[in-house]
């Protein structure tokens, strides 16, 4: 089928395009925008720059929450030194999965810079900890959704860039 008939189609509704999310994520990080703009004709700067956002936020914000971790805790800080990496590692890899979503990281990370900034707790290293690792997370579940999202606009609006990814993308019947 051709590009303009399966976007037609994609738009009443009949398909799904569907876009893998480790292969977009590795689309963004992995392939320079020379490459892109040569397959594509387009060069998308503003997507790269979004997924390379979430892409190094995320473990610089688990860096910090784990020295945090030792300003809230003081010694018992030991214990986020290993658990705050296996938590991000499990969270990346179910991030990529494509039923994850990102609105229950969203609002829990909301709840936790509400909390830090207007609660009344007097525990500021503990909820600055709890608002940086949450951050964390919340920059690898980005990077997978926002990738996956933008690399679909992308094969939808482009037909090179269509062809050229057409190996990865799936099709499905609605």
């Amino acid at each position: 089928m051709e590009h303009k008939e399966l976007i037609k189609l994609e738009q009443q509704g009949k398909i799904l395009i569907g876009v893998d999310r480790a292969m977009a994520r590795k689309f963004y990080t992995d392939i320079p925008v020379s490459t892109i703009n040569e397959e594509t004709g387009e060069a998308p700067y503003f997507e790269k720059i979004i997924v390379w956002f979430a892409f190094l936020s995320g473990p610089i914000a688990l860096i910090s929450s784990i020295v945090l971790g030792f300003f809230a805790f003081k010694w018992w800080g030991v214990t986020c030194l290993v658990l705050c990496p296996v938590t991000f590692l499990v969270y990346s890899s179910l991030s990529a999965r494509g039923d994850s979503k990102s609105i229950g990281i969203t609002l829990l990370l909301f709840i936790s810079v509400g909390v830090h900034f207007f609660g009344n707790l007097n525990m500021f290293w503990v909820t600055l900890f709890v608002c940086v690792f949450l951050f964390s997370l919340w920059c690898i579940r980005v990077l997978y959704c926002s990738a996956t999202l933008l690399l679909r606009c992308f094969v939808i609006r482009n037909r090179r860039a269509f062809e050229y990814l057409s190996d990865y993308l799936t099709i499905e019947q609605i």
